[in-house]
This record gives C-alpha cells, structure tokens and sequence, in this order.
C-alpha cells in the first residue's frame, strides 16, 4: 500500500507557499494514496483546529490508511505531548503513529529512557487504537534493539512495531554492505511501516526513487522474501512541485513492479 508524507508540501519551502494540511492531505488522497499526516506544517505552526481535524478526518476516509509522524518538538521524550499526538492520531482517523528513537529518551548508547512509563504510553495508545512505529535513523541497530529487548518483540502484544525508513538504512554504516537488506530482514517480525526515499549515500536528502544508488529492485525482492505488504510512505523533499514529485514517484514503483 503507497502513500504520501504532507511534509514534502512544507519542508525546505517559504512559509507563504505553503497550502493549508486540508489541502495537502486532500491532494495526496486525490492520487489513490495513503496519507501520512503532521500535526502542524513547520516549527512555529499551530496545531490544526477542531474544524480542520474533521476535515482532514472526513477526507482521509477516502485513503487506502492513514498514518502520523510525530513532529519535530516531539523528538525528545515528552510523554504528555505523546499523549495529546496520540490523541490527534485518533481523531484523523490514522492507525500508527511514527516516532523517532529521541521521541522515547533514546538519544545515545548512555541513554536511560524511562521504561515503565514507554510502557503506559504504548498502553494509552493501544486503548486508542494507534499502535506506535519506532523509526529507524541512521546508524540506530543499538536503539532498535535496545527498545524490543526491554518491550518486547511481538508488536500484537507489545502495540510497538518498527518503521524501516529505507533512505536512512541506505545510509547505516553500522549493518553491513547491504544495510537496507540487513535493516529488513533483521527487523521482518516487527516491521509494520516503511519511509521510501533515495540518496546517494551521503547526505540524508530525501530524494525521489531513482535519482540515488538505492538498489529499488533488491528492496522489492526483500520485502517479498519477508513477506511485507503493509504501507510504504513516500517521504519526499523534492524542490518542485510535491504532486508532480509523487506522481513520479508512483511511476517509478509502478514501472518496477
């Protein structure tokens, strides 16, 4: 299942080109694709309204799933503003909510996150029918691991799964000469989400499939030996226009497969 990140509609761009997120949610549903939704559109946005929830509720209906990433204020661990994603979460309607390993206290090996308290939140979003998805960054096996050894690894019962984010794997240094592949394989019982996005192995770019080294037909191989066919969110930064971008980007899988 292909969806669409509303960050590519804001990242990198003047404030005064942005749309509104009813509108970049409805032009990402408007190509048949899942939506993956940001509670605001840059830094110092505020949060959408009750009236714009409900719109983007009532047209995500329409998307093949819907998912949110947590946003950037929230890559450090703050269980209250978790609680309120999480919340938002189940108002659009989205069943997984993304967050990176700092959103959990992990920011390095010497870390102490505060585990029983992980342990509640993933409880307060079981009961909201939001599962949480740990992503990948780069070089981050050890936070992965790290987080599964003292959760647990089954996510039907822990309500925590990973999201491999192909770009950032592309890049890990720390799994191999295939990283993508290891990243896949390593993590298939508990891969319920996935980020796509190219590079070139050097900068953290988020380019459009096909214009990195990112070996695309390898990785639809691995994600058929593991059995994968949960969504996939193209995660784009692309400078011009972000419709055409995803346009060419559902072209390129399409040619692929």
């Amino acid at each position: 299942m292909l969806g669409a990140s509303v960050e590519g509609f804001f990242y990198g761009r003047a404030p005064s080109a942005w749309p509104t997120l009813t509108q970049a949610v409805g032009g990402i549903v408007s190509l048949g694709l899942g939506v993956e939704f940001w509670a605001s559109r840059g830094e110092d946005d505020p949060e959408p309204t009750s009236q714009t929830v409900e719109e983007i509720r009532c047209i995500c209906e329409k998307a093949p799933f819907v998912s949110m990433h947590t946003h950037r204020e929230l890559w450090r661990w703050d269980p209250d503003g978790l609680k309120r994603e999480i919340a938002l979460c189940h108002a659009v309607g989205a069943r997984t909510l993304v967050l990176h390993k700092g959103s959990l206290g992990l920011y390095d090996p010497s870390s102490r996150p505060d585990f029983p308290a992980i342990r509640r939140l993933l409880q307060t979003a079981q009961e909201a029918g939001v599962q949480l998805a740990l992503e990948n960054g780069v070089d981050s096996l050890w936070a992965l691991d790290r987080v599964l050894d003292e959760i647990g690894h089954d996510p039907a019962r822990t309500n925590l799964g990973i999201c491999i984010d192909v770009g950032h794997a592309h890049l890990a240094k720390d799994a191999g000469r295939q990283p993508i592949r290891n990243y896949l394989e390593r993590y298939r019982g508990q891969l319920i989400h996935l980020h796509l996005h190219d590079n070139l192995q050097d900068e953290d770019d988020h380019r459009l499939p096909g214009e990195g080294s990112i070996d695309w037909l390898d990785l639809l191989r691995a994600l058929g030996v593991i059995g994968y066919e949960g969504p996939a969110v193209l995660e784009l930064h692309s400078p011009g226009d972000p419709l055409t971008a995803l346009k060419k980007g559902c072209e390129f899988f399409d040619a692929l497969i």
